[in-house]
């Protein structure tokens, strides 16, 4: 009987050891395959830095250009006036 129950721990702390085993490994997959650590992978910082830093250029210089068309727009628009005496 005490030898049975021998084996039967054996055997119970074995499958135990394979289960930890098993959920150690599970779990470095999950962090291995989380968002944050794909997208480091596959997108270095610096590469999404730069694409970043070019979408916001982008982004100011239509800002500026739309900007500085509407003042030239404005002083022909305030030059037209005054030729005319609408404008004081």
């Amino acid at each position: 009987m005490d030898r049975e129950a021998a084996v039967l721990r054996e055997e119970m702390t074995r499958t135990r050891e394979e289960l930890d085993g098993k959920i150690a490994l599970l779990q470095a997959r999950v962090t291995e395959l989380s968002p944050q650590r794909l997208t480091r992978r596959y997108f270095s910082n610096y590469s999404l830095d730069r694409a970043l830093g070019a979408v916001l250029m982008l982004v100011g210089l239509k800002m500026a250009w739309s900007r500085y068309r509407w003042q030239r727009h404005r002083a022909a628009l305030r030059a037209e006036l005054a030729a005319h005496g609408h404008w004081s």
